[in-house]
């Protein structure tokens, strides 16, 4: 059984701007916590249905993560969804929501959809460790988004 994981945060730009910087994966590092380290990105250019996303990290520096993703659903101004296809969980859907407060604000919704295995130890695992990285991965990512919207977000 799936795990989900959701978290939303206010921010002060248009939620059409918001779209677009998520819709480009070269802004991850915007958004990365210092332990997490972008080696490199692959993709034929921003968000498109079906489009696949290669990532190579380091996590804490040392630990090598590689993730392809592939954009299932991109619906502007108001929805992205990417899904892994290859890496270290079998299901991992992440959804980004838009929801727009007038012109110039809007609140990011966050939602998880991910099993990191199939058993009763994967599904602890889910529940515990990697919800617990979630939390501090997303807190620190919604404060980077915040203070990019604040300096980007009215034009």
């Amino acid at each position: 059984m799936p795990s989900i994981f959701h978290t939303s945060t206010p921010l002060d730009a248009s939620a059409e701007t918001m779209f677009e910087f998520h819709s480009d994966p070269s802004n991850l590092t915007v958004v990365m916590p210092p332990t997490l380290r972008l080696v490199s990105v692959k993709t034929d250019g921003p968000a498109q249905e079906g489009r696949l996303i290669e990532l190579h990290c380091r996590d804490w520096w040392v630990v090598p993560m590689r993730w392809t993703c592939r954009w299932r659903t991109v619906r502007h101004p108001d929805l992205l969804e990417d899904e892994i296809v290859k890496g270290p969980f079998p299901l991992f859907i992440h959804q980004h929501r838009f929801e727009a407060l007038g012109a110039d604000r809007c609140i990011m919704h966050d939602t998880l959809t991910y099993q990191w295995g199939r058993s009763w130890w994967g599904r602890l695992v889910s529940e515990t460790g990697v919800r617990f990285y979630l939390t501090l991965l997303f807190k620190y990512r919604h404060h980077r988004t915040r203070k990019w919207a604040l300096a980007h977000g009215k034009g």
